[in-house]
């Protein structure tokens, strides 16, 4: 019995790794009005493993999205892939503290929410440091954080819809 769950849950995480690295791939084809603002799509499939397999799960789920897709469009080691790493590993610890303990005193779009904020904040921070000058940072927080925030909490919104009418699904898999 413990193996057919273990299978069903590797199966399970497998599903949301292939749907994150697709959602990862279809944003890279969307023109962005800003080169770092992007819907943060791929960010559901995270939330989703964290809240129902745990912070392993969320942690596995965004690194091999991360990496992976950097292979995939040719920015393994670049830039934009410590851009992306940076905001990822921020997001995930984020959402994950939110999530332990008492996770229902925070809801999926308030764990988005401020996972997207310290993704932006993450970002420019990695980014001062690989090529902006002190002075350039208060001028460009706005402008990260700003749309982040937006963004984090449309994945928020989808992620409660999925898990409310996905929640028979879940508790079967896991």
């Amino acid at each position: 019995m413990t193996q057919h769950l273990n299978i069903r849950r590797v199966s399970f995480l497998g599903v949301l790794v292939a749907l994150a690295l697709a959602l990862h791939l279809l944003e890279a084809q969307i023109p962005s009005p800003l080169p770092w603002v992007r819907p943060g799509l791929a960010n559901l499939m995270t939330l989703i493993a964290l809240l129902t397999c745990g912070w392993r799960a969320g942690l596995l789920v965004m690194l091999l999205r991360v990496v992976i897709g950097a292979l995939l469009l040719g920015g393994f080691l670049s830039p934009a892939f410590a851009l992306s790493l940076a905001g990822g590993l921020a997001s995930t610890l984020v959402m994950a503290l939110m999530a332990r303990g008492a996770w229902r005193l925070w809801s999926p779009l308030a764990m988005s929410a401020t996972g997207a904020f310290a993704h932006g904040g993450a970002q420019v921070l990695v980014l001062s440091a690989l090529l902006l000058r002190a002075g350039d940072l208060p001028w460009l927080l706005p402008w990260v954080l700003g749309p982040s925030l937006v963004s984090g909490i449309a994945t928020g919104v989808l992620a409660n819809l999925v898990l409310l009418r996905w929640q028979w699904y879940f508790r079967g898999v896991l």
